[in-house]
C-alpha cells in the first residue's frame, strides 16, 4: 500500500525537479529569458498544488465526509485563485518574458500529478492508496 501523505509531497517534489529540468533545457536551447520564464510556469503550478496539498493534509476538527469536502472545496478555489494571481504577476510584472516557455513549464509541471496516478488505484478507507 502507498500512503497518500508520502506520495503527495513526493509529487511536489518531482513537480519541482521537472520544473527545473524544463527550465534548464529552456535556457540551453533558447536563452536565459526562456529558462527563467519556464521556471516561472513552473513555479505558478507547483506553487498552488502545494497550498491544495497543506489544505488535504492538514488534520481538522471536523473528521466528517461534509468537513472534508469544504476543506477539498476551499483548497481547490484557492489553488485556482492562486494560479491566477501568480500569471497575473508573471504576465503582468516580468520582463523580458517568453510566453510559449511559461506555458511548457507550467503544462510540464501539471502532468507530472497524471503521471503519479497510476501508483495508486485509489484512497481506500484508512487515507492509504491501494495499488491495483
Amino acid at each position: 500500500m502507498i500512503d497518500v501523505k508520502h506520495v503527495v509531497p513526493l509529487t511536489l517534489l518531482v513537480q519541482a525537479c521537472v520544473s527545473l529540468a524544463v527550465a534548464s533545457v529552456s535556457w540551453a536551447w533558447m536563452g536565459e529569458v526562456a529558462g527563467m520564464s519556464a521556471m516561472l510556469g513552473g513555479a505558478a503550478a507547483v506553487v498552488p498544488n502545494g497550498f491544495l496539498a497543506a489544505r488535504l493534509l492538514t488534520p481538522s476538527r471536523d473528521l466528517s465526509a461534509q468537513g472534508m469536502m469544504r476543506a477539498a472545496w476551499l483548497g481547490e478555489i484557492g489553488k485556482l485563485l492562486l494560479t491566477a494571481l501568480l500569471f497575473g504577476v508573471i504576465f503582468g510584472f516580468v520582463r523580458p518574458i517568453e510566453p510559449l516557455a511559461v506555458f511548457v513549464g507550467f503544462i510540464a509541471a501539471q502532468l507530472v500529478v497524471f503521471a503519479a496516478l497510476p501508483f495508486g488505484g485509489g484512497v481506500g478507507a484508512q487515507g492509504t492508496m491501494t495499488k491495483s
